[in-house]
């Protein structure tokens, strides 16, 4: 990371629109932004549009920035942010999806693929070792076997609001366990296979 002279005196300039203030943060902060987000997405492409979007979004609230606090923390915080809503987006957009996916095909070996295949079963059984005995029963009747809420409610003698609400819940917790340890694209394929 590039050096600054007092990263407060530049955040103080960059809220008052000095653009080389802001130009400062950015070179100080890119190299190191870009790995983190690389983390979540393995795709250099896309994590270098979200850095982009995440320094959009720093000087667009710019005024709201206060100096004397941690920069870092807050830049990192809005930048795991927008990784989260960027897979919610993959997820309902099939069309950025596959665009991404696309991507991805180009640049990976059959090997990688599979690597990422065996990833998502990975998280999906750790995620779902992680549920209670009666919300592994729930899934396992609903997702995987296709039964309803009535019948899997007659089949575990519970009523149909708490098979409700047992899905509910275990897709939910197997969503943030994917998100926590995953990265974009198996997170992205687990929302638009169950949600």
């Amino acid at each position: 990371m590039e050096r600054m002279p007092s990263e407060e005196e530049v955040l103080y300039r960059m809220r008052e629109g000095d653009e080389s203030a802001f130009s400062s943060i950015y070179r100080h902060y890119h190299p190191g932004l870009y790995v983190y987000l690389l983390r979540f997405c393995k795709v250099p492409s896309l994590a270098e549009d979200l850095v982009h979007d995440v320094f959009l979004k720093v000087w667009e609230i710019r005024d709201r920035i206060n100096p004397e606090l941690s920069f870092g923390g807050y830049l990192y915080r809005i930048a795991r942010n927008h990784v989260l809503k960027t897979i919610h987006k993959l997820a309902d957009d099939h069309e950025l999806r596959a665009q991404l996916y696309a991507q991805l095909q180009e640049r990976e070996t059959t090997n990688e693929v599979d690597v990422l295949s065996k990833e998502y079963d990975r998280l999906f059984r750790e995620a779902f070792a992680g549920l209670t005995v009666q919300r592994q029963n729930v899934f396992r009747l609903c997702r995987q076997e296709g039964k309803s809420y009535d019948e899997a409610a007659a089949i575990l003698g519970i009523s149909r609001n708490a098979v409700k609400k047992h899905m509910v819940l275990s897709m939910r917790f197997i969503q943030d366990y994917i998100y926590r340890h995953g990265d974009i694209l198996v997170a992205s394929c687990l929302v638009a296979m169950f949600f």
